[in-house]
C-alpha cells in the first residue's frame, strides 16, 4: 500500500497493488529519519558491463538550467526554517519572516498557497508538493496547516506555530503554539533572537 499526492497535490491517493510483484516505490529525501549505518555492515561493489547504441536513446539531456537564486536556499539541509503562509496577507510581509530567519541563522520557507499566488519563489515551498524537511526548528507563521504542508514538515525536531486561529490544524503537530498576530509575535521573536544570539 502506498500513499502519494494526486491532482496537483490537492488530494492524497492511496494505491493498492495486489497482484504484481516485484513492486518498487521511490521516496523523497527527508521523508523518513536517516538511520546510522552499523559499522559491521559491508557492501560489495559489482561492476556490470553495459553496452548500448546511443542512437537507440530517444531522450537526451542537453543542458541543465539552474536558477542561481535557488541555490541560496537549501531547505532540505537547513537546521532552522521560518515559514510564512497566507496569514502574512501580502508578499511584502515576507520581510518579517526573512528578518526572523536571519536572526536565527535559518532560511525562509513558505506554504503552497503563497507560492501559487506568486508571493515567493517556488524553491521556498515546504510540503508534499514542495520540499520535505526535517530541521531542528520549524517556525510556522500564519500557516493553517493543510495536510500537504504537514506531510512536508511534521518530522521537525521542534515545531513552533503562530496563528490567530486556535483551532488551526497546525497546532495539532506543533510542540509549541502561540495564538496571536504574526505581525506582533514575529517581530518580538526577532528582537529576542537578536538580543540573545547577537545577530543582525
Amino acid at each position: 500500500m502506498q500513499t502519494r499526492p494526486a491532482f496537483g497535490g490537492n488530494i492524497m491517493a492511496r494505491i493498492v497493488t495486489r497482484n504484481h510483484r516485484p513492486q518498487m516505490a521511490t521516496v523523497r529525501p527527508r521523508v523518513m529519519q536517516r538511520l546510522e549505518s552499523p559499522p559491521e555492515h559491508t557492501a560489495e561493489i559489482v561492476e556490470v558491463p553495459v553496452s548500448f547504441d546511443e542512437n537507440s536513446i530517444m531522450t537526451k539531456i542537453i543542458d541543465i538550467a539552474r536558477d542561481e537564486a535557488a541555490g541560496q536556499v537549501n531547505l532540505q539541509d537547513a537546521e532552522i526554517i521560518v515559514s510564512g503562509g497566507r496569514g502574512l496577507k501580502k508578499p511584502e510581509n515576507f520581510a518579517i519572516i526573512r528578518e526572523l530567519a536571519d536572526a536565527l541563522g535559518g532560511v525562509v520557507g513558505a506554504s503552497r498557497p503563497t507560492v501559487d499566488d506568486g508571493w515567493i519563489a517556488p524553491y521556498h515551498q515546504v510540503g508534499q508538493t514542495g520540499s520535505t524537511v526535517q530541521p531542528r526548528l520549524y517556525i510556522a507563521c500564519g500557516i493553517s496547516g493543510a495536510v500537504q504542508h504537514l506531510a512536508g514538515m511534521s518530522g521537525a525536531d521542534c515545531i513552533v506555530a503562530i496563528n490567530t486561529d486556535p483551532a488551526a490544524p497546525i497546532f495539532e503537530v506543533a510542540h509549541y503554539g502561540i495564538v496571536g498576530d504574526v505581525f506582533e509575535v514575529v517581530p518580538a521573536l526577532t528582537e529576542i533572537a537578536r538580543e540573545e544570539l547577537g545577530s543582525g
